[in-house]
């Protein structure tokens, strides 16, 4: 039998490169949570719009094997509600349930900035700096989904540098992916956008003069803002609705 023999490189011949692996594709499952994730946060669907499995299926030409564990994932992270024998429907929550959910989040991302504060002052600062002139050129234009996806960066980045899995996860659980569905939704007044944005400048000042107390109170306020904001909203579209069912009976 004839060995080939080992080839060494000649000179300033460049030496063979190593075969890079294959990309593994992302699992169906995964592409399919991601897409209508995003889907329902950026408002392809609307609140409290009913989604089957035969819908999303054809929507996304995919077979259904993946599409029920990823609406059962999606009603984990708050955007989806399943019924039995009824359907899987979009978040659209109450009044009373923002309030509730601005609760969560007030407890949640004031101790997340107080551990940040401690353990990642300077990445934070700059992180948030850094949002900060991203977020400046769309602050007038309070629609452009730029900005509301700065604006959840913004406020996840505290949960982040707080460096602690448990809180991050239960605030990703419960409480990010549904503010950023109501962003996109309901963000659009420019009064409320330009103070939003004054109070995001207020919080990085802050955040830079490692003043805790003071972030607490701003962040607090931030979220009660919020919260009389888009529960006003809530009730106005729920009403609306209730006014426009009511005449259709008469």
């Amino acid at each position: 039998m004839t060995v080939n023999p080992i080839r060494h490189p000649v000179g300033n011949a460049r030496k063979p490169r190593k075969p890079e692996p294959i990309a593994r594709p992302a699992a169906l499952g995964e592409l399919l949570l991601k897409r209508l994730r995003d889907d329902i946060v950026s408002g392809v669907f609307a609140l409290g719009e009913r989604l089957s499995e035969e819908q999303i299926s054809r929507h996304y030409g995919i077979t259904r094997a993946p599409v029920r564990p990823t609406l059962i994932k999606l009603q984990s992270e708050g955007l989806l509600q399943i019924l039995p024998q009824r359907g899987a429907f979009v978040l659209d929550p109450t009044p009373e349930e923002v309030r509730e959910l601005c609760e969560l989040r007030t407890a949640l991302e004031l101790e997340a900035a107080r551990l940040a504060l401690r353990r990642n002052h300077a990445a934070l600062a700059d992180r948030i700096a850094e949002l900060i002139v991203n977020m400046e050129p769309y602050a007038q234009d309070v629609m452009n989904p730029r900005y509301q996806q700065f604006d959840s960066e913004f406020h996840l980045a505290i949960l982040e540098a707080a460096s602690s899995n448990l809180l991050i996860a239960a605030y990703r659980q419960t409480v990010h992916w549904r503010f950023a569905a109501l962003r996109f939704r309901l963000a659009g007044d420019r009064q409320h956008a330009a103070r939003s944005f004054d109070e995001h400048r207020a919080i990085l000042s802050l955040i830079q003069n490692t003043d805790i107390d003071g972030l607490q109170t701003a962040l607090r306020v931030h979220i009660e803002n919020t919260n009389g904001y888009y529960a006003a909203l809530i009730q106005g579209h729920r009403g609306t609705l209730t006014i426009d069912a009511t005449n259709n009976k008469s």
